[in-house]
């Protein structure tokens, strides 16, 4: 595992750092967000026995995994250093480093298919980053990023926190946050701008579901943006107001279920 850590990559990574353990044991765990997503994109980029894979912004390498179980020779870059270390632990065969998206430290064409998501839109420089995922791939760039904010369940957990995040903190998310790219056309725009061709496009149904208030809740006090909250207003009442933005979704046998949709856009490089 190498490391090279600058420009945005700088800022996110001791943020999603910070509570790696549980990022990886929620949003990554077994049972965790993201199987119809990464499912899909692995039947449409046809990815298998002989083809190279690298995820920007892989995390705990949940899908990096996946896709070695499927014979594909695996790689996976993310900013927190955290999160990689138990990616390795998971997927001792994959090339893991610590990094920046926006200048991969491949070669061009090092890989057939490159994968980035709900990544590319922590990007400062998001172009640069698709850039970036297009010079290093010889075929295809996954782009998936969340859609439909006003109906997202992930979105109105955050509403009742966002009073807690000083006002620098709120203006930067809302440029380089998760729905930073979920307008209409936002991702059509930066990709285009990156050079890259929109070869199949689809929008995925991606509930999250979580055991219980109290699974729900550790994984959203894991992520990174919430712990600029923490910072700012302490972690008593970002706690209080995570588990106020949760309740609405608590089911009668205690699950915790999320509507969310996910886009999946494929393009050539």
């Amino acid at each position: 595992m190498t490391e090279n850590v600058g420009g945005s990559s700088a800022r996110w990574g001791p943020l999603f750092g910070a509570r790696a353990t549980a990022w990886a044991e929620t949003w990554e765990g077994s049972a965790g967000w993201g199987t119809p997503v990464y499912e899909h994109v692995l039947e449409r980029a046809e990815i298998g026995p002989g083809t190279s894979v690298l995820d920007c912004g892989c995390g705990a390498g949940r899908f990096v995994g996946m896709a070695a179980e499927r014979g594909a020779e695996v790689a996976g870059i993310d900013a927190a250093g955290g999160l990689v270390e138990i990616a390795a632990e998971r997927v001792p065969a994959a090339q893991f480093r610590v990094g920046d998206i926006e200048a991969l430290p491949w070669e061009d064409d090092a890989f057939d298919v490159v994968t980035g998501f709900s990544s590319f839109q922590f990007a400062d420089d998001k172009v640069r980053a698709l850039r970036e995922a297009g010079r290093v791939s010889r075929h295809l760039v996954a782009a998936v990023v969340p859609t439909r904010a006003a109906e997202s369940g992930i979105a109105a957990v955050f509403k009742p926190v966002f009073p807690l995040f000083d006002e620098d903190a709120l203006a930067s998310l809302k440029q380089s946050g998760i729905f930073a790219l979920s307008e209409p056309g936002k991702l059509d725009e930066v990709v285009a701008a990156a050079g890259l061709t929109p070869h199949d496009d689809a929008e995925i149904d991606c509930s999250v579901v979580f055991e219980d208030l109290a699974a729900a809740e550790r994984a959203f006090m894991g992520a990174g943006p919430m712990q600029l909250a923490i910072s700012a207003s302490g972690e008593a009442a970002v706690a209080d107001a995570v588990r106020t933005g949760l309740e609405p979704f608590a089911g009668g046998d205690q699950r915790v279920v999320l509507d969310s949709w996910f886009r999946a856009l494929l393009a050539t490089s």
